[in-house]
């Protein structure tokens, strides 16, 4: 196996006919070390920032799925089907029928006939989901805010410009925390 040296070179080693710098390495060794320095910031996040979240779900007894299935429902502009649903959360439909029925149950979600094929069946958020949507996201952030509380101030610095940039994209704007509570 072949190891190379993937550092910078050092300026003694640049070449001396460059006036300006060179472009960022955009291989797919550079983008899979990107990945990865990713995934050890989001797996260090996930394991020290989630107590909270892991509280909230524990008092709440809701499986990893039912709150999946909240969380795709609170995104629906109109109710799902039950077919729908099930495929959304990657379960059979008597999975999610029975999922569905604990939610209906606990009034996280409402299921209803479809007005014109009544063996086709409608779910939708309540208020209740929505209620425990807001308490599972304020748990996610009081965990972000303790983590971003921990920065040194370059460190605060650097991530909110990182972040500032990535912000710029609609879909990931789109996901910034709204009238959340603890």
């Amino acid at each position: 196996m072949q190891v190379t040296d993937r550092r910078e070179p050092r300026a003694a080693e640049a070449p001396a006919d460059t006036a300006s710098p060179a472009p960022a390495d955009t291989t797919p060794s550079s983008d899979n070390q990107l990945a990865g320095d990713l995934y050890a910031l989001i797996a260090f996040v996930h394991k020290n920032c989630n107590a909270d979240l892991f509280e909230a779900l524990g008092a709440l007894d809701l499986s990893l799925t039912q709150v999946k299935l909240l969380h795709h429902l609170e995104d629906q502009p109109r109710e799902l089907t039950l077919k729908g649903a099930a495929e959304l959360v990657h379960v059979s439909l008597p999975a999610a029928s029975r999922m569905v029925d604990d939610l209906v149950r606990r009034g996280f979600a409402q299921r209803r006939e479809d007005d014109e094929d009544r063996r086709m069946k409608r779910v939708c958020l309540t208020d209740g989901g929505r209620e425990v949507i807001r308490r599972l996201n304020g748990a996610r952030l009081s965990g972000l805010e303790q983590f971003t509380d921990s920065l040194t101030t370059p460190e605060r610095r650097s991530l909110a410009s990182a972040l500032s940039k990535l912000l710029e994209r609609d879909e990931v704007a789109a996901c910034r925390p709204q009238d959340v509570t603890s």
